[in-house]
């Protein structure tokens, strides 16, 4: 687990797209990253995902592989990568193993994590790593 201290990003005017089907997980990662100063918008399955993301372009993508309508692969699957190259892509699934990884990341996932093992903080701290990278 991950323990550092959360640096607080706000106005940094960075976009995610949290594209979730759990609602108290939207409810609660979408309060913990706008309290950073993150604008989010957040989407259900990945057909409502693909829509947000030609729209607004966000800078990051916290991708589920498990929802209804269009799961995270075939999210990965519809979208060219190419045409978002600013947008880091993070995969987080409670069912990760080593071919669940290799085949996200072979769609274009930037990185995959363990949904169970991300506190909300660990969560917030994952995805300013990535958009210092950005």
């Amino acid at each position: 687990m991950l323990h550092r201290q959360i640096t607080p990003m706000k106005n940094n005017k960075l976009t995610v797209l949290l594209v979730e089907d759990e609602i108290l997980l939207q409810d609660v990662y979408k309060l913990v990253l706008s309290s950073q100063g993150y604008t989010v918008y957040v989407a259900g399955n990945g057909r409502e995902a693909i829509t947000l993301l030609k729209k607004h372009h966000p800078h990051i993508v916290l991708l589920d592989i498990f929802m209804p309508i269009m799961d995270g692969k075939d999210f990965l699957r519809n979208i060219d990568t190419k045409t978002f190259p600013n947008t880091k892509i993070i995969v987080y699934s409670n069912l990760i193993d080593d071919g669940v990884e290799q085949e996200m990341r072979a769609l274009g996932a930037d990185q995959v994590v363990l949904k169970s093992t991300m506190a909300p903080k660990d969560l917030v701290a994952l995805i300013n790593d990535s958009a210092n990278s950005l």
